[in-house]
């Protein structure tokens, strides 16, 4: 695989624009594809969770929409860290966004055509392989970081500018996805 695979899957990789920053992000991107034995083929029957009764949306879909809107809510919240001196990075909320589950990729197999939980998923959500396979890519820590903390696991761990922007987003995008959720 290549990295025309995924941008053609996540287009929001072009808008990354720092070219060794993607290259890593891109590489990291199928390092977790390889990993957990998805190829472009299939890789829209990785579910975004099997946890949850009513999640109609895969894992591609869900990353998507986590990416487009930290892309398209950046510029808005970016003028508030701007005002507090504060440095709030686009290309690491760009690739924060399309790597914060690549974790699920290992967490999830595909087994006689269903995707079901992997062997370590009781051992290791899938913040914790995320942000290993993101290290092995050599992405900088504060991306490594933020797949770390991004899921309930990080709630008490120190949120950066762009971990928390994602986690944010990453959380209203799942629980929009749910169907019991969608009531207020």
């Amino acid at each position: 695989m290549n990295r025309e695979v995924t941008e053609c899957i996540f287009p929001a990789f072009k808008e990354i624009r720092d070219e060794a920053l993607r290259m890593k992000s891109e590489e990291a991107m199928l390092a977790a594809m390889e990993a957990g034995g998805w190829d472009p083929r299939m890789i829209h029957l990785c579910p975004v969770t099997l946890n949850w009764e009513g999640c109609d949306v895969s894992w591609t879909e869900h990353v998507r929409d986590v990416a487009e809107m930290c892309l398209t809510g950046f510029e808005v919240v970016e003028k508030y860290y701007k005002r507090h001196g504060t440095a709030f990075k686009r290309d690491l909320v760009i690739a924060g966004a399309l790597l914060h589950d690549i974790g699920k990729l290992t967490e999830f197999v595909l087994r006689d055509g269903k995707a079901v939980h992997g062997e370590n998923f009781q051992l290791m959500r899938h913040p914790l392989p995320g942000a290993i396979i993101a290290a092995k890519a050599g992405l900088p820590d504060e991306l490594v970081h933020l797949i770390a903390v991004h899921s309930f696991e990080g709630e008490k761990s120190c949120q950066t500018a762009e971990s928390e922007f994602v986690r944010s987003i990453d959380m209203l995008v799942f629980r929009c996805s749910v169907k019991g959720l969608r009531k207020i």
